[in-house]
């Protein structure tokens, strides 16, 4: 929890210079905790619907769900409950009381393998594979028969976040930069040559909390998009002000004569004391060796 109080204080003081952002260029947050999927059980058309119940352990992609499916021909609601930690295991149970079983678990597929259960009607196992279409089982009556969900991505709860640019094209910087989330425009430049957007960021160091640097707070820090004049990205920077997974820890805020310059003293893993130094005017940043071999400041 080193520098704490110093991370709390550039977090709230970001946010406030929306003039350098241009209007025309919008981040959109799309956090997504339900789904729905089509796909076909044994070749025939299906719609099924999950959405998030609760977390495990501590970990923001192992959790429970509950939804149903139906087959497209007859939309009957076939109620589900189950289970994701990067493949679903999907259950419609026979008496309505077993469903609470899962509904009152807190530590499922997290120290041991998701529990699995026999008084069941259906049983539905559909496993992330990296093509556009996963593929599984679904049980019933001792049979098995072939499903599969027309998705690249089995998870319901996608961190999107959508960036709009002036001239229509959009971007999702889950698919861009990482699938954590967390970013703010803080400033934006539209150039003869060239255009730039600068990001803010503040996101989780590990989606296990309880694994490396899970607990600590948050990774904090400046993106910046270059594009060209068509808005096809050129290249990505980046800069961190706290990290506990490069060891890079903000000291404190250095206070500049401009409200458009921003800069922050921050130590690195080698003990070195170095500038970061934002310029919000025109979306630019760089960082400066200040002093080696640094314990504290």
């Amino acid at each position: 929890m080193k520098n704490f109080s110093s991370f709390c204080f550039l977090f709230g003081s970001i946010f406030l210079l929306s003039q350098y952002i241009n209007p025309k260029i919008k981040l959109e947050q799309k956090w997504d905790s339900a789904k729905v999927f089509k796909g076909q059980i044994a070749g025939a058309s299906i719609t099924m619907r999950l959405e998030y119940l609760q977390y495990s352990g501590w970990h923001d992609k192992i959790f429970s769900v509950k939804g149903w499916y139906y087959y497209d021909r007859i939309k009957k609601k076939i109620p589900l409950m189950g289970f994701y930690n990067g493949e679903l295991m999907l259950y419609n149970f026979k008496k309505e009381e077993d469903y609470k079983k899962i509904m009152t678990a807190d530590t499922f597929c997290w120290m041991q393998p998701c529990p699995e259960y026999s008084n069941y009607n259906e049983f539905i196992k559909i496993t992330q594979d990296s093509l556009k279409i996963q593929k599984g089982f679904l049980t019933k009556n001792h049979k098995k028969y072939p499903i599969k969900l027309f998705t690249d991505d089995l998870d319901i709860s996608p961190r999107n976040e959508i960036l709009y640019l002036p001239n229509g094209k959009k971007y999702n910087l889950r698919e861009l930069l990482d699938e954590y989330g967390g970013n703010k425009i803080v400033s934006t430049y539209i150039g003869e040559k060239e255009n730039r957007i600068m990001l803010y960021y503040e996101r989780d160091s590990n989606f296990n909390h309880q694994g490396y640097c899970g607990a600590d707070v948050p990774e904090t820090g400046y993106r910046l998009l270059t594009f060209n004049k068509n808005w096809v990205v050129k290249k990505f920077q980046v800069y961190s002000t706290n990290s506990c997974l490069i060891k890079t820890f903000l000291n404190k805020e250095y206070k500049t004569k401009y409200d458009y310059i921003k800069a922050y003293y921050v130590t690195y893993l080698d003990n070195s004391l170095n500038l970061i130094i934002v310029n919000l005017k025109n979306s630019t940043f760089g960082s400066s060796l200040v002093k080696k071999n640094v314990d504290s400041f």
